[in-house]
């Protein structure tokens, strides 16, 4: 087979408004991974793509990344070490009912982790393990298991694979690579295995392949960034109105509306065999994203003959730590008097703004010592909701991200079907400690997120009332709740 390799940078911007409503559960959209945070165990992100290496043969690569601070950690003359063991299983499906399996391959892997820096203990930084397996066509289903070797603890992920024949009469459209550059070799990319993509990935690269046959019709590879309409905005008040059924607010994400920022089409006339696409674009701001791509019999009636798409969504720029002016500014709203915030976040420069951001703090604690401690304490809660809640949003403007940084994380936990409990108290019944999040989107493989809403009542008012005088206080440090 031939094999080609394009590169596409769109030039054209094309604003419009267009219904998709009959792509948005389809198995063929991939979103990446998700964070499964479990105390105690590996924060590991998996994705496995099947593709045809340099010699057309069919590969799966499987892509692993862990977060160094998900690791338990030992000190030893001033190094922080830790080590992790990776166990990659391949197993081909040989029945109808995908319920029996033959294992093909089975990898070990031990990676040792040092630093000499404590702040590896809680790095939201990840590592990478790559492997390319060669397979036959069929089904897959890939497992990967890593073990931290200090507390003998595991993870483990699992993805279902499709490899296609590749000596076919019959087109073919592989799934989609995310790649970012590499932040210490900008002319390297690297695999974007997450659902979420920070702000520090500058620009992407959609990569898919195409398999032409040699006597097949011309084909058009239409390529589309869609954004999805989604929920940007802060939480409402606890003591406010719950979002109603139906609204944007309560649903998260809309997928049944979209707007397209590029558009590109391909047409394969004279390149055959196993053709390498790239899409290369600025990551675009904040919001939730797919990037689509329909093969269409160009010879004949334009029937759309395959379809692949990858969702993600766009996150601020050092997500999920918040480091920068406006990073810092933002989750001041749980906080702030209404007026008081909408003229802090008017304020362009920087340097003004973290100011203003200080003077804030220091205005309501006083004692300078006092309010570094509470500062640190309150955006240490901001980027532990930013790991734990962000789905098509940053954790902290999710209804349980605004609870957990004004109240800390729940002593007991209660779950229903569509009902999570959050308790902060020893009595499950006094109303101003309980507060109820009614699940609106359930997690899924092709949805891998969930998305709850806080049951608002007037109640919480006085609760939410002083549970920000802590804060503004200092008293925070003392009396939590």
């Amino acid at each position: 087979m031939i094999r080609n390799r394009l590169l596409i940078i769109p030039g054209v911007i094309t604003l419009m408004f267009m219904m998709a409503c009959s792509r948005a559960f389809d198995p063929d959209i991939r979103t990446g991974s998700h964070p499964h945070l479990t105390d105690g165990l590996p924060e590991v992100m998996l994705s496995a793509i099947a593709f045809l290496d340099e010699q057309d043969q069919p590969v799966i690569d499987v892509d692993v990344d862990i977060v160094y601070g998900s690791l338990i950690y030992r000190e030893r003359d001033g190094v922080f070490k830790s080590s992790v063991t990776i166990q990659t299983d391949v197993l081909r499906v040989i029945d109808a009912s995908e319920e029996e399996f033959t294992r093909v391959e089975n990898l070990r892997e031990v990676i040792e982790v040092s630093e000499r820096s404590a702040s590896i203990t809680d790095s939201g930084e990840m590592f990478a393990y790559r492997e390319r397996i060669r397979v036959s066509p069929g089904k897959y289903l890939v497992i990967v298991q890593v073990t931290d070797g200090n507390s003998d603890k595991s993870s483990r992920r699992r993805a279902n694979v499709t490899v296609f024949e590749p000596d076919t009469n019959e087109p073919n459209l592989t799934h989609i690579k995310v790649l970012g550059p590499d932040r210490d070799d900008r002319t390297r990319d690297f695999p974007l295995t997450t659902y979420t993509i920070p702000g520090a990935v500058d620009t992407m690269t959609f990569e898919y392949q195409v398999i032409r046959p040699v006597d097949s019709a011309p084909l058009a590879v239409r390529m589309r960034l869609l954004q999805i309409e989604s929920d940007t905005t802060p939480p409402r008040p606890m003591a406010g109105v719950t979002p109603t059924t139906g609204s944007l607010a309560y649903r998260g994400i809309n997928y049944n509306s979209t707007e397209t920022l590029e558009s590109q089409e391909r047409i394969l006339e004279q390149e055959t065999g196993t053709i390498t696409i790239e899409y290369r674009t600025a990551r675009p701001p904040r919001g939730a994203y797919r990037f689509e791509v329909e093969v269409v019999d160009a010879g004949g009636r334009g029937e759309v003959l395959l379809y692949k798409a990858r969702d993600f969504s766009s996150m601020s720029n050092n997500f999920p730590n918040v480091i920068s002016s406006r990073e810092l500014a933002k989750p001041l709203v749980y906080l702030m008097r209404r007026s008081e915030y909408r003229d802090i976040m008017a304020i362009e420069d920087r340097d003004s703004l973290k100011h203003a951001i200080d003077r804030f703090w220091l205005s309501n604690i006083g004692d300078k010592e006092q309010a570094s401690r509470v500062i640190r304490k309150y955006y240490e809660r901001v980027e532990e909701a930013n790991k734990q809640f962000s789905n098509f949003k940053e954790g902290w403007m999710t209804d349980m991200g605004m609870v957990y940084v004004l109240f800390g994380p729940p002593w007991y936990v209660e779950r229903s079907l569509d009902t999570m409990v959050w308790i902060y108290g020893y009595n499950r019944q006094d109303p101003r400690r309980v507060f109820y999040f009614r699940r609106t989107r359930m997690a899924s493989d092709t949805r891998p997120f969930e998305h709850y809403i806080l049951q608002r009542h007037s109640g919480y008012h006085s609760v939410e009332y002083e549970q920000i005088q802590r804060w503004l206080t200092g008293t925070i440090l003392t009396r939590p709740i």
